[in-house]
């Protein structure tokens, strides 16, 4: 990957404005990564197309590996994620995935979406530890990103406008 590059990628985003400005091991304790896993070198993607409801699933915080409450434990109480906690209580989802998309998801600016890539690759469950939490969502199909930050082992870091 290279700045400016135009990826297709899945997995789990947030939102810029709760990742902004931090170090590495402020990113990992509010992401959820094991400390250290950022220290090898990461990318900052900006999601450059906004996400259609059946694109992506409520994850709740990133405190709930796998978008499961206490997801890190080796056998959570209850294994449902966010998004299906939701259905299960009969919330209609769609309607709520369409009003996030309109209130809340952007494609410029401080809270435009963003993923975090490790260079790292994760070793298993013990890589996504209990953290702080900050909102996170995971797009199921993968959506087209522009990379707008490459920041490597020692710290310094590649940008272009994004």
């Amino acid at each position: 990957m290279k700045c400016g590059d135009l990826v297709k990628v899945r997995g789990y985003i947030t939102q810029l404005h709760f990742i902004a400005k931090k170090t590495g091991p402020q990113l990992e304790s509010l992401i959820g990564y094991k400390a250290g896993r950022l220290g090898f070198g990461w990318a900052l993607l900006h999601l450059t197309k906004m996400p259609t409801p059946g694109d992506f699933q409520f994850r709740g915080y990133s405190q709930m590996s796998g978008g499961v409450s206490m997801g890190h434990l080796k056998n959570p109480v209850d294994k449902r994620t966010a998004e299906q906690v939701l259905k299960d209580k009969n919330f209609d989802v769609v309607r709520m995935k369409e009003a996030i998309i309109k209130t809340t998801f952007q494609v410029s600016g401080n809270r435009r979406l963003v993923k975090v890539i490790p260079n790292r690759k994760p070793s298993g469950s013990r890589d996504y530890p209990p953290v702080s939490g900050i909102p996170q969502w995971e797009l199921v199909k993968p959506l087209p990103f522009k990379v707008a930050a490459l920041i490597l082992p020692d710290g310094m870091k590649w940008t272009t406008k994004a």
